[in-house]
């Protein structure tokens, strides 16, 4: 395979990539219209897929429900690369997981669009909570990996308290950085010793 990023095969995968998160997107933007308009209940997977002209195989491909395909939320926010990044550093295990929950967290646009479909449709509830639960959990993981079960957990724990200290209202579309995590944590930690 080719290590050049001019070359076709390169050009092709990007190319079909592109094509793979407008797909994903078309089909979210019908499923969120259609159930902020209907309410869940009276949308189907086929009057979503008619929205965004596709198949309902090809639905099936992009998301497992129509509740999810109405939130957007992606299947697996941690990437093989992250994962890898990850698992092959030697820094602490602290600033790993503030670099690997910035990266995962997002916007402040993002959590007020959310809340405001669940408030208008409660039974996404469920799926939001689900979702942010397997994320937290391949987070606990991977941190596993690095360390002791029961320092993993806390060490999540930390970093996931500290990224709820920042989510900044007053700025709706910047993401919480690496480094603000640290501080919040470091904030925590100071607190816990006082």
């Amino acid at each position: 395979m080719s290590t050049d990023p001019t070359s076709p095969d390169d050009q092709q995968t990007s190319l079909r990539e592109r094509k793979k998160r407008q797909t994903r997107e078309a089909i979210h933007q019908a499923a969120r219209k259609l159930v902020a308009e209907r309410g869940l209940a009276h949308v189907t997977v086929a009057d979503i897929c008619a929205g965004a002209n596709i198949s309902e195989r090809t639905f099936f491909n992009y998301f497992p429900s129509k509740a999810a395909a109405a939130l957007g939320l992606p299947p697996a926010a941690i990437t093989e690369e992250r994962e890898q990044r990850f698992l092959a550093s030697t820094n602490p295990l602290i600033d790993d997981l503030c670099e690997l929950v910035a990266g995962l967290a997002g916007s402040r646009n993002d959590v007020v669009r959310l809340k405001e479909l669940v408030s208008h449709e409660p039974d996404l509830l469920r799926e939001v909570h689900q979702w942010a639960t397997g994320l937290r959990e391949q987070v606990f993981r991977l941190a596993e990996k690095r360390t002791e079960p029961t320092r993993a957990r806390l060490a999540v724990t930390l970093v996931y308290a500290a990224l709820v200290l920042q989510t900044d209202v007053s700025a709706p579309t910047r993401k919480t950085t690496p480094e603000e995590l640290r501080a919040a944590v470091t904030a925590l930690v100071s607190v816990a010793n006082d």
